[in-house]
């Protein structure tokens, strides 16, 4: 990646020089990082909307305030939609106006449960996209599931149809983010990945005779699994993993052999996906090579057939006693009948998920991280990590019940949660599809090339530029942003990202055509529809200036602005350098009346487009 000695503070300011609203914003002073280092407290009491009744009538009693002292207490202050965008902007990828006014009309409890209520109907699978660019080696008809074929020998056309799935596989979760119910999925979908991740390319590139033809399916079912267990049990969910047959191949298992112990996996499945580096993880590297024995003989078979899975060899088994450390009570494992060697992974399993407090909290620091903030103190360790691991381990390593304590906590509305993360490329592109109501779907479902590349220029175009993409992983450890001390999510913004994340926005405000398939060309606008937007509020909040930036404010940005910046923006877009709140109402008052008449729809169009672009501009439109 990049470099990350750019300040968070020089990127937003690198964000905002073309356009400057007004003075800067006073929350995003007192509690934003000027350095890496630990959180950042204040001793002042900040409301969390400042000035007065909000056009609900919400008159902001809630206080951002000095150190970070709440718990897991359920949370019982004002519940508005101020609560509930922050749920659904940390829950999902975007949001739209109609998914506020639902959960907003709930009780936290029951909004809560609705986002952590998963419709268990499988999404249609990736189909061939590609043949009009090269026909399927396999004989899948265009527009047909590729999932369900094995090619039998190994051929260069067969890799390149592998290829194009493997391209379309990224594409269709792209394709599913964008379109994701009110619900937690496809975040779950994505923290699973990021943590236990497996990078497409490296597979595709493995020495194995079939692998280069068959690498999309596999891919497929390792997606599936975290799809299918987003909140599901998390040591059953690590025994699936272990024997995956895209984890096999990724992290070198496939050739651990007897003769040849490699501890590629066993490692990492200590350091990276239960036990962690935190100081009470004293696991050694005698630990691993015995770990690495015990994980001997299992292989991928039938890597060539529909059929494909992982079994115990008990030839290639390193046999005999395992000796671990004291860490883990000197424990021994040892099955004595050659036929039981399957049985020692599970035993290592249970031997490592024995060490409660060590794996839950480090999973629970896992998720506190990506869901709600990277600094974990002395009060976060004490008041949120210990109770919530002891909650996981009690619950038998449900993470849907961990998350449930969370997302229901004072802790995680606490007004210093609020507006203090940097959005990942995902949360910034497909939240900004999603809060515009930006169409990714094509005119014509049939059009299938065009569909996939559509989705496939989200992703490779606008995410991938700004260092994240579906498929591909930086490294086994993830993304930086998500556990790279000191600066985790700063690591998303360096040098080359800042460009590319204001490039992304002014194309969206400016609008752009993608135009695809190669027998029958498609063109799908993408461009923010500013009238629509607005259009989301009732009329009498649209013709008052006053009431519609404050509007537009609470939905797009995760903290208020200062009276002063909301003038100033007010002025500069809706007013025009006006200073009579008239003009704009008049304005938008001739379009409401007559919206066919062109002249006030590009009065209304142009100064509305102002306002949200230099709204998106703005630094908090950075952070989540």
């Amino acid at each position: 990646m990049g470099t990350s000695a750019l300040s968070r503070r020089d990127f937003f300011r690198t964000l905002t020089v073309r356009q400057n609203p007004g003075p800067e914003d006073p929350l995003f002073e007192k509690y934003s990082r000027k350095t890496l280092g630990p959180r950042v407290y204040s001793n002042e009491l900040v409301s969390s909307f400042r000035h007065g009744a909000e056009p609900d009538g919400n008159t902001g009693i809630t206080l951002r305030v000095g150190n970070v002292i709440s718990t897991l207490a359920p949370y019982t202050g004002a519940w508005t939609e101020r609560e509930a965008i922050h749920l659904i902007r940390r829950t999902t990828f975007g949001f739209k106006k109609a998914d506020v006014t639902t959960l907003a009309a709930m009780t936290v409890t029951d909004a809560v449960n609705s986002i952590l209520t998963i419709d268990t109907t499988p999404p249609a699978p990736p189909v061939n996209w590609y043949n009009n660019l090269a026909v399927d080696a396999g004989g899948i008809a265009y527009g047909a599931d590729v999932t369900n074929h094995a090619f039998a020998t190994s051929t260069a056309e067969g890799q390149t149809s592998n290829h194009y799935r493997m391209d379309g596989l990224r594409r269709w979760m792209t394709g599913l983010a964008i379109g994701q119910s009110n619900n937690i999925r496809e975040k779950m979908h994505w923290f699973w990945y990021h943590f236990i991740p497996i990078d497409f390319e490296s597979i595709f590139q493995s020495s194995n005779s079939y692998i280069n033809v068959n690498s999309a399916r596999i891919f497929y079912q390792y997606m599936k699994l975290f799809r299918d267990n987003a909140l599901g049990n998390f040591r059953t969910l690590i025994r699936n993993v272990a024997t995956q047959p895209a984890m096999m191949f990724y992290l070198n298992n496939q050739a651990n052999s007897a003769t040849a112990p490699d501890e590629n996996f066993a490692r990492e499945l200590m350091e990276l996906f239960t036990l962690g580096k935190d100081p009470l993880s004293q696991y050694t590297q005698d630990d691993v090579v015995a770990a690495a024995k015990v994980l001997t003989g299992w292989r991928v078979q039938n890597m060539n057939a529909l059929t494909t899975v992982t079994n115990f060899v008990s030839g290639s088994h390193k046999t005999g006693p395992k000796q671990f450390s004291p860490f883990f009570n000197n424990t021994i494992i040892n099955r004595t009948i050659v036929a039981e060697g399957a049985l020692e992974l599970d035993d290592l399993l249970n031997m490592i998920f024995s060490k409660t407090q060590v794996v839950s909290e480090y999973i629970c620091r896992r998720i506190y991280r990506y869901f709600v903030y990277y600094d974990i103190d002395a009060n976060i360790e004490a008041n949120i990590i210990t109770p919530l691991a002891q909650i996981f381990v009690s619950s038998g390593w449900d993470i849907k019940v961990v998350l449930d304590k969370l997302l229901k906590s004072e802790h995680f509305f606490d007004m210093a949660n609020r507006g203090v993360y940097i959005k990942s490329p995902y949360d910034l592109v497909l939240g900004s599809l999603r809060a515009f109501n930006i169409t990714a779907n094509v005119s014509d479902a049939t059009n299938y090339e065009a569909q996939y590349r559509v989705w496939g220029w989200f992703n490779d175009s606008a995410c991938l530029p700004m260092e994240q993409q579906m498929g591909s992983i930086p490294n086994v450890s993830g993304w930086n942003a998500y556990y790279q001390t000191p600066a985790y999510h700063e690591y998303w913004i360096n040098t080359n990202t800042i460009q590319k994340r204001f490039t992304f926005l002014q194309q969206i405000f400016n609008g752009f055509n993608l135009t695809y398939n190669t027998v029958t060309p498609l063109t799908t606008n993408i461009k923010v529809d500013v009238i629509a937007f607005v259009q989301q509020f009732a009329n009498a909040t649209v013709r008052d200036p006053n009431l519609l930036v404050a509007e537009c404010i609470k939905y797009l940005l995760p903290v208020d602005l200062s009276l002063d910046q909301r003038n100033s923006i007010k002025q500069s877009t809706l007013l025009y350098q006006q200073i009579t709140d008239a003009y704009w109402t008049t304005a938008w008052d001739n379009y409401f009346g007559a919206p066919t008449n062109a002249s006030y729809k590009s009065i209304v169009t142009d100064r509305l487009k102002n306002l949200l672009y230099t709204i998106v501009q703005l630094a908090e439109y950075q952070l989540m």
